[in-house]
């Protein structure tokens, strides 16, 4: 029997819809038909994205799994509580700021969602959370886009009004901010890198926050604090944050924030203060900076005890006058200054207080050009000439200063060897002169 014509171009037309559906937005379907609470396991290839999670859902990738947006909006967003994400290559996000919203890779928008083992590229902010609690972030890497101005980059992990989250284990390069942190507290961020951003991490308007064992390397700014209380920061890295006016901590307005036991090294400046009161600083590693600490006048009742200051181009500088902090701890604790020192009771203690000169603090207040000259030979010889002149100003006192053990032992050992020294040549001097007269 013969078919008609147009009744084969029907049917072929009713097949053909279904596989179009597919192809368009296959990753949708997928997540559409899969039920609350279920897993959703993905191929190794690339989906489409610009995706929505409306349920709880687990979705876990493998190596080679990709989800790609169109680069208008958000590549996934979680408008759901419980959602986890797994081992996924997310990219190609929305660039433009004239956008009602600024969009990401991932945005999250639910309660208590986990990212683990994610890729993150190509996108304007890497995650955003935005107005929820709990999210757990661990092994992300998420890398910036490739622009002329860090300015036009979003923020590797945005944290908008978002409390007790947790940041372990990732890696973020090249964006505005590494962790951009506003109005948000008890968070913990603990194991990561940023590098290559204007300020690794960010900190505004956000209390009772942590942060441990990180890596602040190559920024510039490696961390700033602001308006922001009771934070604690410790065994962190702040390395090799160069630049016209950078730093590896800053602490602007804030209060109650214990830096303790980080590493400071190689930065234009270790550690800033300025309107920052009631802080406390333990056991921090100043090494090779150009600026140790510095003090604005406007940074009192500070703590500083136990830290290490070797080999800075200056260890402490205060602009805009004296400012009014402590050098050792109630406990009679000071610091160690790697200068000479004399401690003739031998209690670990120098026997009178540190004074720590400069003449550098009205040169960087009348012209911030001077940062540029930390190193010259010129700052040298005119600190040296002030110095002469009795032209410096007093930076530190500390009453209490604590002797630097390994100099100690260099010393020992260096006046022991000498003493032998002197003690074979006398017996071989002795033999000599013995022997001549026989």
């Amino acid at each position: 029997m013969k078919k008609h014509p147009f009744i084969l171009i029907i049917i072929m037309m009713l097949m053909a819809v279904p596989q179009v559906f597919a192809e368009t937005n296959p990753l949708q379907q997928l997540i559409d038909e899969t039920e609350a609470g279920e897993t959703l396991e993905l191929d190794a290839t690339t989906y489409e994205g610009n995706i929505r999670i409306t349920k709880p859902l687990t979705i876990i990738g493998q190596k080679g799994t990709v989800i790609k947006g169109d680069e208008t909006d958000n590549v996934i967003e979680i408008d759901s509580d419980d959602v986890t994400l797994e081992q996924l290559h997310v990219t190609g996000s929305g660039m433009s700021r004239d956008s009602e919203q600024e969009h990401s890779g991932v945005r999250v928008m639910g309660n208590n969602a986990t990212l683990k083992d994610l890729t993150i590229s190509e996108s304007f902010h890497g995650v955003l959370l935005n107005r929820i609690d709990g999210t757990t972030i661990d092994h992300l890497e998420i890398i910036g886009k490739t622009t002329e101005n860090l300015s036009e980059q979003g923020n590797g992990i945005h944290i908008l009004r978002s409390n007790e989250n947790t940041i372990t284990n990732s890696y973020i390069e090249g964006f505005r901010d590494g962790v951009y942190v506003e109005y948000s507290d008890n968070n913990k961020i603990t194991n990561n890198m940023m590098t290559k951003t204007r300020y690794g991490m960010h900190y505004m308007y956000s209390d009772f926050n942590e942060f441990h064992h990180n890596k602040f390397v190559h920024n510039v700014g490696g961390a700033a604090i602001m308006h922001s209380d009771y934070i604690t920061l410790e065994n962190n890295e702040f390395s090799f944050n160069q630049g016209s006016r950078s730093f590896g901590l800053l602490i602007q307005t804030s209060r109650e924030v214990n830096v303790l036991h980080n590493e400071f090294h190689l930065n234009q400046r270790g550690l800033l203060l300025e309107h920052a009161t009631g802080n406390y600083m333990e056991g921090n590693d100043f090494f090779h900076n150009q600026i140790g600490v510095e003090l604005w006048t406007s940074a009192i009742a500070n703590v500083f005890t136990k830290n290490m200051f070797h080999k800075n181009t200056n260890h402490v500088m205060t602009v805009g006058g004296n400012s009014n902090n402590e050098w050792s701890d109630i406990y009679g604790n000071g610091n160690y200054w790697n200068e000479p020192m004399i401690d003739l009771d031998k209690d670990g203690v120098g026997d009178v207080p540190f004074e720590y000169t400069s003449s550098l603090g009205d040169l960087i207040e009348e012209s911030e050009l001077a940062y540029l000259f930390l190193e010259s030979p010129a700052i040298a010889v005119y600190e040296k000439t002030n110095e002469l002149l009795g032209n410096q100003t007093v930076m530190a006192i500390d009453n209490n200063p604590l002797m630097v053990k390994k100099e100690n032992n260099f010393f020992f050992i260096v006046t022991s060897f000498s003493v032998i020294l002197m003690g074979v040549i006398v017996i071989i001097i002795k033999r000599k002169t013995s022997n001549k007269y026989k």
